[in-house]
């Protein structure tokens, strides 16, 4: 066999009101080399999360090789895996989904791809337990998921000059997705989802026609925000840092704690104001300034150079 090697983008979704809905692929990268073995396990991890994720069967990208192998009919004698990661864990960047997805992706590559996309992200879908996430990773650029009666997940991207800069700070403590679910009520008052539907609408609109004066009204949140603010420090001062720079908009990346701000300008300016609050109330951070992944999961050469596509 062929040794691959596979580059999985970051990712961030809700972007506020579109929860389990949005999802946008940065270019802030994992990347995982995969090769089949005689017999027997090998994981090695380098970067993000090395102390942490682990080295035996439980590890999800093993997982996802295993069940692309399972799907294509085939025995995986034993495996060969090294994970270089960049995205932090458990900040609502998708570093699960990134691992996930370099898993299935590089298990699928090392068959001669057999599986489509359509099979991958339905696979990755049924794993995570809900698109956000997992459908950027896989196919890149700006993604919109729906999830049919019958759990079958419908997704598409969405058209977007990528004009924006997309600044994400990150907090020097973890939150875990399980526990930021856990927040979330059962039951969302009609009010609160007549908001939130009407501002998924508007921030669609605000991306199509470049209107920016709508994204500030257009990422407020009355799903998720306010029943997570108490995991995320100090979040409306935050917010109200961003948007005091220059920043667009703002919002809670993912299930966070990293908080995301859209900006066509002043990006530096914004993630610093952010990074300043954390700093008052004793918290480190971190800050990236990216921009749009316009391609999912996919193959890279020794040099990191894009090679093949990684899916059909």
């Amino acid at each position: 066999m062929v040794m691959v090697r596979v580059q999985v983008p970051s990712s961030t979704t809700n972007l506020g009101p579109g929860f389990d809905a949005l999802g946008v692929a940065l270019n802030l990268y994992n990347r995982v080399e995969l090769d089949e073995l005689p017999w027997g396990l090998s994981v090695h991890v380098e970067g993000e999360g090395a102390a942490e994720i682990p080295r035996d069967e439980t590890n999800i990208s093993v997982e996802a090789v295993k069940r692309v192998y399972k799907k294509a009919g085939r025995a995986l004698p034993g495996l060969w895996m090294k994970q270089r990661n960049h995205i932090p864990l458990a900040r609502g960047l998708g570093s699960s989904s990134a691992a996930l997805v370099g898993g299935l992706v590089g298990g699928n590559m090392m068959l001669g791809s057999p599986l489509s996309m359509d099979e991958l992200v339905q696979m990755a879908v049924e794993m995570e337990g809900h698109p956000d996430n997992v459908v950027p990773a896989l196919v890149g650029g700006f993604c919109i998921s729906a999830t049919t009666e019958e759990g079958r997940t419908l997704f598409t991207r969405a058209p977007l000059v990528d004009r924006y800069r997309w600044v994400i700070v990150v907090p020097a403590f973890e939150v875990s997705t399980k526990e930021a679910r856990k927040k979330i009520p059962e039951r969302i008052p009609l009010s609160d989802g007549t908001f939130n539907v009407q501002r998924v609408g508007m921030l669609m609109a605000a991306f199509a026609y470049g209107q920016n004066e709508l994204f500030r009204e257009a990422m407020r949140d009355k799903f998720h925000q306010p029943y997570r603010k108490e995991l995320m420090g100090p979040l409306d001062e935050v917010f109200e840092a961003a948007h005091e720079a220059g920043a667009l908009g703002a919002c809670i990346s993912g299930a966070g704690p990293c908080v995301l701000a859209i900006c066509d300008q002043n990006a530096g300016k914004a993630g610093l104001a952010m990074r300043e609050v954390y700093r008052v109330h004793g918290i480190d951070t971190r800050m990236h300034v990216l921009r749009i992944a316009s391609r999912g999961a996919h193959a890279v050469d020794y040099s990191g150079v894009s090679a093949t596509a990684a899916a059909s």
